[in-house]
């Protein structure tokens, strides 16, 4: 099918020959009716209304836009690393119609003034739906003045001083817990201690890889892990989620928590699930991230837990630098982390065919519950009414991990040649094709700002 390069703003689509996800399981030969954006009809009966465009997606699957909640989109003054045409393409080239953008950023998202600049430099350049973190402001009094505009969240990193409100006691943990609960959005937590980092660092200013594991140890991130469980039992209006969580202790910690009802979630990522720290040997300081990668045991305990339920979502902490960035100079001038939205679907599609993963799972880990716990309304699963964010796999395509081909910035992976089979195809953002046959196929502007709880 020819498709020119624009924004079709079409009226109406119809979507034949093909299977849906739907409602927990796939529906063969059905069609769905887009119109004005939205899902309109979900049949098994061939949809004889007039459109405009008609897509036979000839027996591939549709399921609901990815959401990955946590993206690094950089931009501003960043924008050499990644911004946000090139971050968003990334995500709909990888089956993701909607990210969520964390607030470390240059200038650094922590009030009224830098969130503007942030939507305004980012609405025309929009391939994808975008929201956006803030930091806790430095007076906890903005914090309802930064969730009226709209964040989704506010940020905290438990091992480092950011822009923002500097917390140094449990007493003022508490503040930002009561001062978050009062709006009703998450704190979202990186769980490291600062004590633990800053002792290593002082301690061992050339240090290698093995100082940068002892100074982000596991026993570092269930440390904070339980500081912030022990603030929140004492607020327990705030909701609390925990990012990338990579250890064993901590997992435990916030699987207890969960069961003695405290309003936790958490995330988990491909890397540190799929990743371990034996390929440090391979990958040397490209492959650190923050957190570290961990052992063996420490991944599986980590696929135990999206098994039954205790992880909510899978999410890639898309952090894109320059390979300089990451493999040039000393330990602790190095920048971690890997881009991510371009392998999340296709290494979790491979895991589903390998039956480390249900479909129903996947979906549910990276579309279902981040639109329910970040309230991202009308998104996230294919109901009429619904907006039509669709990503349309071929779960039987297989295909090498080739970073040079990709949209973002950052052309390099640690996954740089794995096999996957499970490819996203085709992707709808707001009832707009923006991904036809794996290539871009619109320019910018299809994606929109979103707000939470928002049509």
């Amino acid at each position: 099918m020819e498709v020119s390069l624009r924004v079709s703003r079409l009226r109406s689509l119809r979507l034949k020959n093909c299977r849906v996800f739907y409602r927990g399981s796939i529906v063969d030969d059905a069609e769905l009716l887009v119109e004005n954006g939205r899902i309109k009809e979900v049949s098994r009966l061939s949809i004889r209304k007039p459109v405009d465009e008609t897509f036979d997606l000839k027996g591939l699957l549709i399921i609901p836009g990815l959401i990955d909640v946590h993206v690094h989109l950089r931009g501003l003054n960043l924008a050499y690393k990644e911004d946000y045409d090139t971050g968003t393409m990334a995500a709909a080239s990888g089956g993701i119609t909607t990210v969520l953008d964390m607030p470390n950023t240059d200038p650094p998202t922590v009030d009224l003034e830098s969130l503007d600049l942030k939507i305004k430099a980012a609405e025309p350049k929009l391939y994808a739906n975008v929201g956006f973190y803030s930091f806790v402001p430095e007076e906890l009094t903005e914090v309802s003045e930064l969730a009226e505009a709209g964040v989704f969240g506010f940020k905290l990193f438990m091992h480092r001083r950011m822009p923002g409100y500097r917390f140094e006691t449990l007493e003022d943990l508490k503040d930002i817990l009561k001062a978050v609960g009062e709006v009703d959005l998450p704190l979202l937590v990186h769980a490291e201690d600062r004590k633990i980092l800053e002792t290593v660092r002082s301690e061992n200013p050339d240090g290698g890889l093995e100082t940068f594991e002892r100074a982000l140890s596991e026993e570092s991130e269930e440390k904070a892990v339980r500081t912030v469980l022990e603030a929140l039992k004492a607020v327990k209006k705030a909701r609390v989620h925990f990012c990338h969580v990579s250890s064993r202790g901590a997992l435990r910690l916030i699987e207890a928590a969960k069961t003695s009802g405290l309003p936790v979630s958490c995330e988990a990522t491909p890397h540190h699930l799929l990743l371990t720290r034996e390929v440090y040997g391979k990958l040397g300081f490209y492959g650190l991230v923050d957190p570290p990668l961990r052992s063996k045991e420490s991944s599986e305990a980590l696929w135990s837990a999206v098994e039954h339920g205790a992880v909510d979502c899978i999410a890639t902490d898309h952090a894109p630098h320059t390979l300089e960035e990451k493999t040039v100079g000393a330990l602790w001038s190095l920048k971690t982390g890997f881009p991510g939205l371009e392998t999340l679907l296709p290494l979790m599609l491979d895991c589903v065919n390998k039956g480390r993963l249900s479909l129903s799972e996947l979906v549910r880990l990276t579309a279902h519950n981040p639109a329910r716990l970040f309230r991202i309304a009308d998104r996230g699963y294919i109901e009429v009414g619904y907006w039509a964010d669709l990503t349309v796999v071929d779960l039987k395509k297989e295909a090498i991990i080739d970073p040079s081909s990709f949209k973002s910035k950052a052309k390099h992976s640690p996954f740089e040649g794995w096999r996957v089979r499970g490819v996203p195809e085709t992707v709808f953002v707001n009832g707009e094709l923006v991904l036809l046959d794996r290539e871009v196929v619109c320019g910018p502007g299809v994606g929109r700002v979103l707000r939470p709880g928002v049509s």
